[in-house]
């Protein structure tokens, strides 16, 4: 008897000193934080990218300033817009403005977009490609500055860069769904989140940092689910190709049913005269519009024009419909004789089609795009809060500041390096479209390679600046290139702010507010990383003789 009760009391003892089993939402919170920390930069990257494609026609035009707009281009009342002209008296002036300059080439490719003010001309010569703007209505055809303009960050989205594509849209893929899982995961591990988002306490460290993860989580998850989940489903035949191989279909055949492109690859051909094109446009756009009224010609590709191997490809699209497929006829270039006309595709392809839609927009008017891009903003504030909360919250448990474990370090580093440096590098590539030369040789490869170069200034500028210093001087440094941009704009190109206030050019007066807008909004980061560093420096000798009276500690776990 005597034994025994030592026994149990050793017992109890033992089992006090037994951690606790974790339990389920402790596990789901260290999914969630891990799987948002080691993928957060690269989310980072794909979501601020993705938020500004959806003004990537926008861009463009700003990246091109030598093309006029439409107000500066008609001097008459009427002005021309694709929207208010007739496709077909459209297509069949530019048509013939190709015949008279290009009438060799191996193919013609004329583009139409309900945000373009001009027809984008594509033409493919025996030796180089020619890319044009060209108003109709005034017979004009504009030559801009070599420059990927918007479709450089829109190709960055899911193709990212120096990396073959396959290989790019498969991280993007698993990092889609890493954050598809961190997403669902934030959502179990907050047992209050609808409240919490009315909570924000400011000025209180931590503790308003993980406020303003919450608040830009809950208000715009809908969107966030949507948009990562379409996001995966665009490449989902990459992701998971098997379901083609297995049912044996040939996936040459198969892009010819859904797709209207055919390449220009006839080797023999004799000169024969192109038909006229107005009655093929006339008739392609009466039998649509009985499908739907809202289908019009869109794109229209002519493949070694004038020879006996010509080829017109006519596309057509509903406007504002959700599903991103188009649909196409095929006519002989030289009879104007229908050789393939595109059949209804299948459910699941019609499926994808209108997920792509979803994800990117294309559908939407301005104001449904704006508030895409606002929600996108709001996306990229939730990964960068994350990734800034994870650091706060573990400086606290440093023994020292000043010198942190090798981890701590290098995810602060990452972050400056992400959350400034690529803002940054995205200001110097619209900068550096202004200041290369025009005629430089390989001018629009060393936009992309400027990018790049600037955010590996970032890169250095974190490494060996201390964090603080990095964020603050980071900070101002973009606020005040994007504060400068409308004056460098108007020093550098005849677009400036006055000159567009009087041709009524709402284009770039957008771009100049907002880069006002944005330029104060970095000001204001940088104000306050500014006026932490002034409080930290006033608090700091008295928090390190209160360290030296404390009890040092055992040890640390820097994993």
């Amino acid at each position: 008897m005597t034994n025994t009760v030592p026994s149990q009391r050793s017992q109890a003892k033992k089992a006090k000193r037994q951690p606790k089993p974790k339990g389920y939402r402790q596990i789901m919170a260290e999914v969630h934080t891990w799987f948002g920390l080691l993928l957060g930069w690269l989310l980072f990257t794909i979501f601020i990218m993705g938020t500004v494609s959806y003004f990537n026609d926008e861009i463009t035009a700003w990246m091109h300033p030598e093309i006029p707009s439409v107000s500066q281009s008609t001097s008459n009342t009427s002005l021309f817009t694709l929207d208010r002209q007739d496709s077909t008296t459209a297509f069949t002036h530019t048509v013939n403005y190709l015949q008279q300059h290009y009438p060799t080439a191996k193919s013609w490719y004329i583009k139409k977009d309900a945000r373009h003010s001009y027809l984008d001309l594509y033409i493919k010569t025996a030796t180089d490609d020619v890319n044009l703007q060209f108003n109709p209505t005034t017979q004009t055809a504009y030559i801009a500055r070599a420059s990927e303009g918007g479709d450089f960050f829109y190709h960055m989205h899911f193709d990212l860069r120096y990396i073959p594509y396959i290989w790019a849209r498969l991280i993007v893929g698993f990092a889609a769904m890493m954050m598809l899982i961190a997403i669902i995961t934030g959502i179990i591990v907050h047992k209050k989140i609808f409240t919490d988002f009315f909570t924000f306490r400011w000025g209180k460290g931590q503790r308003s940092w993980l406020d303003a993860h919450n608040g830009l989580s809950v208000l715009p998850l809908p969107f966030h689910i949507m948009i990562t989940f379409t996001g995966i489903i665009t490449l989902i035949s990459l992701y998971m190709p098997w379901g083609l191989h297995l049912s044996k279909i040939d996936e040459d055949k198969l892009s010819d049913q859904l797709y209207s492109y055919r390449s220009a690859d006839a080797t023999e051909w004799q000169p024969a005269p192109l038909v006229d094109i107005a009655p093929l446009i006339t008739e392609t756009k009466a039998d649509w519009q009985q499908r739907n009224p809202n289908y019009d010609i869109s794109r229209i590709r002519i493949n070694h024009p004038n020879t006996d191997q010509s080829v017109i490809i006519l596309d057509g699209e509903a406007k504002q419909q959700l599903s991103t497929l188009r649909i196409f006829r095929i006519y002989n270039g030289m009879t104007g004789q229908l050789m393939q006309q595109s059949d209804p595709p299948p459910l699941a392809v019609t499926t994808q089609a209108v997920m792509i839609g979803l994800h990117a927009g294309r559908y939407s008017d301005d104001w449904l795009r704006w508030l895409y891009f606002c929600l996108g903003g709001s996306g990229c504030g939730m990964i960068a809060s994350g990734l800034i909360l994870w650091t706060v919250k573990r400086r606290r448990q440093l023994p020292n500041p000043d010198k942190p474990y090798f981890g701590f370090w290098l995810v602060e580093k990452l972050n400056i390096t992400a959350l400034v440096g690529l803002p940054l590098a995205m200001v110097g590539y619209l900068w550096l479209n202004r200041l290369l030369p025009v005629q430089m040789s390989a001018r629009a490869d060393w936009e992309v390679h400027g990018f790049f170069i600037i955010w590996g200034f970032g890169f250095l500028l974190a490494l060996i600046t201390p964090s603080h210093d990095a964020w603050h001087r980071g900070l101002a440094l973009v606020a005040g290139l994007l504060l400068l941009t409308p004056i460098m704009n108007a020093i550098t190109t005849d677009q400036g702010l006055l000159h567009s206030i009087r041709q009524y050019d709402v284009l770039f007066i957008s771009f100049d507010a907002m880069f006002v807008v944005l330029g104060l909004l970095f000001a204001y980061m940088a104000y306050r990383v500014s006026l932490k560093q002034r409080i930290t420096a006033q608090v700091k000798p008295k928090s390190s003789q209160y360290k030296h009276r404390q009890r040092q500690p055992r040890g640390e776990n820097n994993v």
